[in-house]
């Protein structure tokens, strides 16, 4: 179960360290995509899967559920920060307009998770007492 409401996120805060629950988040991913890579189709195990970004945090990507996939290294490392219309193309030796399409549905129907920052960039806002937020750059 991934974080799809504030309910979610704060029952997660309270009950996980942060170490536990990005492997419980990233475990959720894995087993989303039946522990196969989104790209070649590779099945993958515990100590081979990893996480892409498929818009890449270098091009203005985010850590949120919708924009991770389950892929294997070979691919993560092929891919590295292209965007995935340009690299992954018929000439790919993985490629599968099955996978694509269900990458897309999975960047279209995933939209609620929440995005995550860290401490850093984020500063607390009181508004007149009133309500509680975060200030992000």
């Amino acid at each position: 179960h991934v974080i799809d409401c504030e309910q979610d996120l704060l029952a997660n805060l309270i009950e996980l360290t942060p170490k536990y629950a990005g492997r419980k988040f990233r475990t959720c991913i894995f087993s989303s995509w039946d522990w196969k890579c989104a790209y070649c189709d590779r099945q993958l195990d515990e100590d081979s899967a990893t996480i892409d970004h498929v818009v890449p945090k270098f091009r203005g990507g985010h850590n949120i559920k919708s924009n991770m996939v389950c892929c294997c290294s070979k691919c993560n490392r092929l891919k590295g920060s292209i965007n995935l219309e340009d690299w992954y193309v018929p000439s790919f030796y993985g490629y599968s307009e099955k996978r694509l399409v269900k990458i897309r549905h999975w960047m279209e129907h995933n939209p609620a998770s929440i995005k995550l920052l860290s401490a850093e960039k984020a500063n607390p806002s009181i508004d007149h007492g009133i309500s509680i937020g975060w200030i992000t750059p």
